[in-house]
């Protein structure tokens, strides 16, 4: 993958550059079902962000916890949260999201990935991988998935007392 040139800084900065990337995508051709697919727990409050940013383009959004398309969850706003309601359709998005917490140890081997891809249908869907600190290319995803884009996020802490 090339780097495109646009740098954004910290938490808002990657919301926005997710909420841009899936716009654009919108207009060439219109989204209707996203599908979601990272670790239970870890990856799911950055999946409660990320649909929280894409909150004013009314889409179908499912997600499916360890590419186990057995369990899929709707991803609905409330007032106050996502709520993640079980069932729902995840076949044949027109945008994939697959989170990077799935490259780490412990995830599926990436053939397993490379499945679920092919297994979801729709051979049109464009594929986002959303990571932090290169976890994809770490693991070697980079030359095997076919991502449309990539966000490889980077943040920085400090931790101050007394």
């Amino acid at each position: 993958m090339k780097k495109i040139e646009i740098e954004s800084k910290g938490l808002t900065g990657f919301l926005r550059t997710f909420k841009q990337i899936v716009e654009d995508l919108n207009k060439e051709k219109e989204i209707k079902k996203i599908v979601f697919t990272g670790n239970n727990f870890t990856c799911t409050p950055f999946i409660e962000l990320l649909t929280y940013v894409i909150r004013s383009m009314n889409k179908e959004i499912i997600y499916v916890p360890s590419i186990n398309l057995d369990n899929p969850y709707k991803v609905i706003l409330s007032s106050v949260d996502c709520d993640f309601i079980s069932g729902g359709d995840p076949y044949s998005p027109d945008l994939l999201i697959i989170m990077g917490g799935l490259a780490m140890k412990g995830g599926p081997e990436v053939n397993s990935m490379k499945k679920f891809i092919e297994g979801i249908g729709n051979k049109d869907k464009k594929v986002i991988g959303i990571c932090f600190m290169s976890v994809f290319e770490k693991a070697g995803w980079l030359n095997i998935i076919p991502f449309d884009y990539m966000i490889d996020i980077f943040l920085d802490s400090s931790i101050f007392g007394r």
